[in-house]
């Protein structure tokens, strides 16, 4: 069976901006400020047929301080995302991405912990196939894997692969649909390794027209071998995400919590919980305003009284001015907090941010 409708749609775009940073190593005792220019080409692809589905991206996030040169980093994401339909009811999917970037950034964002800045690769890669059982429910399975290298033998590198065999059904009123996943994992470090056993449900519904919820929650038995220290610790818990965004002709908003395991740079396993706000309101034809907030309470894994404990916070709001369709200038800020439960006197880290600069984009449907 061949194809012949075909879609494909390119978009170029580079940002650049002008950065303010009074805390430029997010050191809690040492702080220094600067100022810094930043520019971000980035190129996606997204080709659409009948049968294959695959987008690409690119780019490039080069950051250059005034004064403190040390920190200059280029930053990098690469990525492939696809899948294809070899019958009309078998198909195949996959994915990979490459990433460099500092663990300031990474390790803020997954885990909300920060230990020593480096730069830190991850690779993920991705693939399965998926079967569709009758018009309404599909079951797949799909193999996916992490590996994760530090340029600072300060941190610990790990490879973690997960096997899942995922089930989704449909109801016939086209709102609503539920999921079962089982799903295991096998962690590997030279500080810890871990196999990891869950089961999640899911159940997305569309309320209304602007309106959804999804909701996932599971529970996980979880091994760890801590390779130093010759200790095995053995745990129940539980997992899940619920989210609700709302859309609207103006307004897009969602609140999302969630609590999952996660690797920090030390190649412990997390416990992370996570609240995540976003809304985006067209204030008026041409002004546009965009908040994101985030909160973190991260756990050590593990039954040991020690256990570490941190909560992280970040505030960002920014305004955009749309030139033309597709040409912004904006101003951003942004607040950035992390208090260290297990130290004496829960010491604290901050910092502010604030940028100006321009976005441009060039889509092109080819």
């Amino acid at each position: 069976m061949q194809s012949w409708a075909e879609d494909i749609t390119i978009q170029p775009s580079l940002t650049s901006r002008v950065v303010y940073d009074d805390n430029v190593d997010f050191n809690p005792n040492d702080e220094q400020d600067d100022f810094a220019a930043n520019l971000i080409p980035q190129l996606t692809l997204n080709h659409t047929t009948d049968l294959l589905k695959l987008s690409l991206i690119g780019e490039v996030d080069v950051l250059k301080y005034f004064n403190q040169t040390d920190f200059d980093r280029t930053n990098q994401l690469y990525g492939v995302d696809g899948s294809y339909l070899l019958f009309p009811r078998f198909g195949f999917a996959g994915n990979f991405q490459y990433r460099k970037d500092e663990t300031i950034d990474s390790q803020l964002e997954e885990t909300g912990q920060f230990f020593n800045r480096n730069t830190v690769k991850t690779y993920d890669s991705g693939g399965g196939f998926f079967f569709k059982l009758t018009e309404l429910s599909d079951i797949g399975f799909d193999v996916d894997y992490r590996k994760r290298s530090y340029s600072s033998a300060d941190d610990t590198d790990f490879d973690r692969f997960t096997f899942s065999l995922p089930y989704t059904k449909k109801f016939a009123n086209q709102r609503d649909e539920i999921s079962l996943v089982p799903a295991y994992s096998i962690f590997d470090s030279d500080n810890e390794d871990a196999k990891d056993y869950r089961f999640t449900v899911g159940w997305n519904r569309e309320i209304s027209e602007t309106l959804k919820s999804d909701v996932k929650i599971g529970v996980r038995y979880t091994d760890i071998e801590e390779q130093r220290n010759d200790g095995d610790d053995t745990n129940l818990g539980y997992l899940g995400r619920i989210s609700l965004k709302k859309t609207g002709e103006t307004f897009t908003g969602e609140v999302a919590i969630s609590r999952d395991l996660r690797a920090n740079s030390n190649a412990q396993i997390v416990e992370v919980n996570r609240l995540i706000l976003r809304a985006d309101k067209q204030l008026r034809e041409r002004f546009e305003f965009r908040f994101y907030g985030a909160g973190y309470l991260t756990e050590t894994d593990s039954n040991d009284a020690k256990n570490e404990k941190t909560t992280y916070f970040e505030l960002k709001p920014s305004f955009y001015y749309r030139l033309t369709e597709n040409h912004s200038l904006f101003l951003a800020y942004a607040y950035q907090r992390k208090i260290e439960h297990d130290k004496p006197g829960d010491p604290a880290t901050q910092r502010n941010r604030a940028w100006i600069g321009l976005e441009l984009k060039f889509p092109k449907k080819l």
